[in-house]
């Protein structure tokens, strides 16, 4: 007698098998993707908040004022400790917000330079100096704007 297949008893742990595995990677895809969704957003934050803090720092001081007024400002040779911590993750974030992130930082690690300069040395061109400081300054913040609503999306 031929029983069918779906009265025999050899298929439902197989099948449970097989779903419950289907499940697992499944569920371990998912829980992978949603660690990496945090960390990238976490970073983005980060990012944001930093880039904030050194718009508002400039504003507070009235920086690009006071470079072409001729004051010196004191700043810390390292003055980036969230994009120093983070800076082999920045690959995580999307690549053109990446490049924005990478090259907000390069040109404001130019200006700390000018700004150093400009307090510890005596030179001829500190005019010169100073007016591309200024202008700097002032592409810096409306680029810095554009890139923290970027990140906190």
């Amino acid at each position: 007698m031929i029983t069918p297949v779906l009265s025999s008893s050899w298929w439902p742990p197989i099948l449970q098998t097989a779903v419950g595995g289907l499940l697992a990677i499944v569920g371990g895809a998912f829980g992978l993707w949603f660690s990496w969704q945090r960390e990238r957003q976490s970073l983005a934050a980060a990012f944001a908040a930093e880039i904030q803090a050194i718009l508002d720092v400039v504003a507070w001081r009235e920086a690009r004022e006071g470079v072409l007024q001729g004051k010196n400002f004191p700043i810390s040779e390292d003055p980036f400790p969230v994009w120093k911590a983070n800076v082999g993750k920045i690959g995580i974030l999307p690549p053109d917000l990446a490049s924005k992130v990478t090259g907000f930082y390069g040109r404001t690690a130019g200006m700390v330079q000018d700004f150093i300069t400009l307090s510890t040395r005596t030179m001829g061109n500190e005019t010169q100096i100073r007016r591309r400081l200024a202008e700097n300054i002032e592409q810096l913040e409306p680029e810095g704007r554009a890139l923290v609503a970027q990140l906190r999306k």
